[in-house]
């Protein structure tokens, strides 16, 4: 009766674990990446510039003592809710709640997807979508709640009406979906570059006229704001030095720093490289050559232009690998002609959706320092999403699943001795 029970409701168990090592981690003071703690009380010093004179503090955002990067929306977010709460653990706990609420929304955006075409059991799909429960960067930056994660809930609140639109199209599905995108881009200005990848999609599907100027409307009157503060006021607040150096928040070189960012995108895409066997099969073949000599040819190019100093901070697992066993970037030097084969074999599933998503994902990190919480769980909830990889039915065998688990599990297990057992830095 037990094991019948267990069987029946593994979903429910599932979740119940995987909540209670969040509500644990919450009350433990989690800090699994080490940064999020830091962040999040510098954050909570610039919210707290709004209270006395909030329209003050956001017209001269760049002048107040706790000038940092963050959006001032959420600054000023933090500031409201600490209003009614009037209490630093309550405001936090209640972030806490509703970041959490993004394992729900992605969950309905598998089912929108997946239910019942490929996959008549939805309690694998749900089961899926508390792997994010798991992640270390999505734990950190919840349990210290972090514009990103609150702008991942806005975003996957207007996905979860794009699908929606697809099975049903109404306007109300188009109009969602572009305000809560904007909100999303608000509180994490990164967002903003999916709106493009939205209005494109709907320009295709939608034939009403009408529709297609509202559309524009709607779109210029959200983004109008943004583009007054930013261009007319040139309050730049993403513009800022990092780590106490002289380098500037903003570096436009992404050649620089694109290896850290494959690299990034490979690590959280290998659950979805399992699942194509890293794509071994037929590896002779001829189409595979071709792409191993347009690999090797971008490889070069990459690898001439990287420059990045790990000093900063940031870099991803594998340039941190590298230069803990070996002191250098020599074995991540090596990995670049692997990151950049696999993830050409990714993009080419579907080439123009994949590669504008990737681009977009790889333009939304202007900054100098690439974190692994920048894509993470981002990375995973695109590639069963936006991005087409072709995944089966196949994948929800438990075979799959349950490696997506142990990897995550894995990950977790890295992060959480790196930053209370080892060398405590931030990747």
């Amino acid at each position: 009766m037990l094991n019948y029970n267990i069987k029946k409701n593994y979903h429910i168990l599932t979740y119940f674990f995987c909540y209670l090592s969040l509500l644990i981690g919450f009350f433990l003071g989690e800090n699994v990446t080490t940064g999020p703690r830091a962040d999040f009380y510098h954050t909570w010093s610039g919210a707290m510039e709004f209270n006395d004179d909030w329209l003050y503090s956001l017209l001269n955002f760049d002048k107040i003592d706790n000038y940092t990067r963050i959006s001032p929306i959420y600054l000023l977010t933090v500031s409201l809710i600490n209003k009614i709460f009037q209490s630093v653990e309550i405001t936090k706990f209640f972030l806490f709640i509703v970041m959490t609420s993004c394992q729900i929304f992605f969950y309905k955006i598998l089912k929108k997807i997946y239910f019942p075409n490929i996959i008549k059991n939805k309690k694998i799909l749900f089961c899926l979508s508390c792997v994010i429960f798991i992640s270390p960067s999505f734990r950190a930056n919840i349990i210290w709640p972090e514009s990103a994660m609150l702008g991942l809930l806005f975003f996957l609140i207007g996905l979860y009406y794009f699908f929606k639109n697809q099975i049903i199209s109404e306007n109300r599905n188009i109009f969602l979906n572009i305000f809560f995108v904007a909100l999303a881009a608000y509180i994490r200005p990164s967002f903003s570059l999916f709106s493009l990848i939205f209005f494109i999609l709907f320009l295709f599907q939608t034939k009403n006229l009408k529709i297609f100027f509202c559309m524009i409307l709607l779109n210029f009157i959200l983004a109008f704001p943004a583009f007054y503060y930013l261009f007319i006021l040139k309050i730049q607040f993403f513009n800022i030095s990092v780590a106490g150096k002289e380098v500037m928040g903003l570096n436009l070189n992404y050649l620089s720093k694109l290896p850290v960012t494959l690299s990034i995108i490979c690590f959280h895409l290998i659950p979805i490289l399992f699942y194509k066997k890293f794509f071994i099969e037929k590896f002779f073949f001829k189409k595979n050559l071709y792409l191993i000599l347009i690999s090797i040819l971008i490889s070069s190019l990459l690898i001439y232009s990287f420059n990045y100093d790990i000093n900063l901070s940031g870099g991803g697992i594998f340039l941190h690998l590298s230069n803990f066993v070996f002191e250098n970037n020599i074995l991540f030097l090596t990995l670049i002609p692997f990151f950049t084969f696999f993830i050409t074999k990714l993009i080419i599933i579907d080439f123009y959706k994949n590669i504008t998503i990737l681009s977009l994902i790889v333009i939304s990190i202007p900054q100098y320092t690439v974190y692994h919480k920048y894509l993470d769980p981002l990375i995973i909830i695109l590639a069963f999403t936006l991005m087409n990889f072709r995944i089966d039915k196949d994948f929800f065998y438990k075979k799959f699943i349950f490696f997506t688990f142990i990897f995550y599990t894995a990950y977790y297990i890295i992060a959480f001795v790196n930053n209370y057992y080892f060398i405590e830095i931030k990747v």
